[in-house]
């Protein structure tokens, strides 16, 4: 039988040893040293909603570029870089370590993950719990890979409270952790955290609801069963759904994106990804009942929060006819 992992404690496959030491240590807030109208004199979770409302009138770069430059997690300086308006002002500090790696470099650390889990769950903002949501998802399919690449390190895994699959025996052929990644696509730099904008919806955001609900199915199905039912509702909901064309589904029952991480994909993909969704669970429950017992809210309950404001689950809803 095999032995479950332990998403507890992911490691990032192809992460070098000496990357933990080039990213400079980082504090919770607040800062003990900061002027009381300084934003810094904010701790983490009040920091962070200040920046994810900030309205788009808004010039706060002075403020902004001073968290840039602080010595907060990684994630509340890109936030604050994210919304500085005037770009040019970034540029001029690229020589700057502080400013640098927030211009050339990603979360990806073990500790990142844990950082952003813990927003994303606990957090008594909603914008920050959503933002924190759509940049974990991004993270994971940034970190994900399909052999470990040296002894003792394995991909990164789901949290530990998403549904997992029951231990099943070394010939039972499993999926991957979750989207895969499209090596052959250049990665996007994305500009903001919010799961839905005038310019699309966060592709990795729904990437990961997917594979949250197909895992919940797995369970109960197998590899087989799984892939056949998603390749098949797919197939007939694509004629009238076509941002489906841009998700494949695996041999091994997995879905796919095929657009880097971060990038963003048409706002109908939600409604086209939530219809394939519900038909895919509305035919699994055929063959296995047991699938309704657990709502498909319950099955992507780690990105509730951007979900909801993605309007996923109101696409949801509609489609199985549910009244919102």
């Amino acid at each position: 039988m095999d032995e479950q992992p332990k998403p507890s404690q992911p490691v990032p496959a192809g992460e070098p040893p000496e990357a933990d030491s080039e990213r400079q240590p980082w504090h919770e807030g607040p800062d003990e040293d900061a002027p009381a109208d300084s934003w810094l004199s904010l701790d983490d979770e009040d920091l962070l909603q200040r920046i994810e409302t900030l309205g788009s009138e808004e010039n706060e770069d002075e403020q902004l570029l001073e968290v840039v430059g602080s010595h907060r997690h990684f994630f509340v300086r890109q936030e604050a870089a994210k919304r500085v308006r005037d770009r040019r002002r970034l540029f001029a500090y690229e020589d700057d370590r502080h400013v640098g790696q927030i211009l050339v470099r990603h979360l990806n650390r073990r500790e990142d993950i844990t950082y952003l889990e813990r927003l994303a769950i606990r957090c008594r903002h909603v914008e920050v719990r959503s933002a924190a949501q759509v940049q974990l998802a991004r993270v994971w399919r940034r970190l994900e890979a399909p052999h470990p690449t040296s002894p003792g390190m394995e991909a990164i895994r789901p949290a530990p409270w998403a549904p997992g699959r029951a231990a099943r025996s070394a010939e039972t052929e499993r999926p991957a952790t979750g989207p895969q990644q499209q090596p052959a696509l250049p990665p996007l730099r994305p500009s903001t955290s919010v799961a839905l904008e005038e310019d699309g919806v966060d592709a990795s955001l729904l990437g990961w609801a997917a594979h949250f609900i197909v895992e919940n199915a797995w369970g109960h199905l197998g590899t087989t069963a799984t892939r056949e039912l998603l390749r098949r509702t797919q197939a007939a909901l694509l004629p009238t759904h076509g941002q489906l064309a841009l998700f494949s589904v695996g041999d091994d029952a997995h879905v796919a994106g095929g657009v880097a991480p971060g990038s963003r994909i048409p706002p109908s993909a939600v409604h086209d990804v939530a219809d394939w969704m519900v038909e895919f669970r509305r035919a699994a429950a055929e063959v296995a009942p047991e699938v309704r017992t657990t709502s498909l809210r319950a099955c992507t309950s780690l990105m509730a929060d951007a979900l909801r404001q993605a309007g996923f689950y109101v696409a949801c809803d509609a489609a199985e006819g549910t009244p919102a």
